[in-house]
């Protein structure tokens, strides 16, 4: 069982029960005293969306996408998408 995730330039990916994925979420604090802001990716998941069946990692993938601004798949994690990019995930 595996989900296709299709991007908005047609790249496809190809997430399993054990693939490993991470994910991050942006965020920034205000420093107060000089007013200035700071930005960064706040990490909100690293692990593989373990599940017994497709419609339940389709779910839990779904569930990922929704909550984080970007993700990376593994193992290398050597590209980072824009969570929004997403077009379709289609069970398989």
């Amino acid at each position: 069982m595996s989900i296709k995730l299709t991007l908005a330039n047609n790249q496809v990916l190809t997430i399993d029960a054990t693939t490993s994925l991470k994910a991050w979420k942006g965020t920034h604090d205000k420093d107060e005293a000089t007013g200035k802001r700071e930005y960064y990716a706040e990490s909100i998941f690293a692990d593989a969306l373990v599940q017994d069946d497709a419609a339940d990692l389709l779910a839990a993938l779904q569930g990922l996408l929704r909550h984080s601004d970007w993700f990376a798949v593994g193992p290398d994690f050597d590209q980072i998408f824009q969570s929004r990019t997403v077009v379709s995930l289609k069970a398989e």
